[in-house]
């Protein structure tokens, strides 16, 4: 009984349009952003922007400005 009445509720859901594509809608990019990178994983080698979500990884060599110096 339970998937009849299932199947009617998803036909009558389907005649009043809830399942009609939307629109897309365009995501526009951040000309400028002043980034504030953060580290995402244990690591530290990865960073993402606070503001905008940019993600930036650390290169072999490269000084990581989260790693504590012993």
């Amino acid at each position: 009984m339970y998937i009849i009445e299932l199947f009617l509720k998803l036909k009558e859901d389907f005649k009043m349009g809830k399942f009609k594509k939307q629109p897309e809608v365009k995501i526009q990019k951040i000309e400028k952003c002043n980034h504030f990178f953060v580290p995402i994983d244990s690591t530290k080698r990865i960073l993402a922007c606070s503001k905008c979500g940019e993600i930036y990884k650390l290169k072999k060599g490269e000084n990581n400005p989260f790693e504590q110096t012993k």
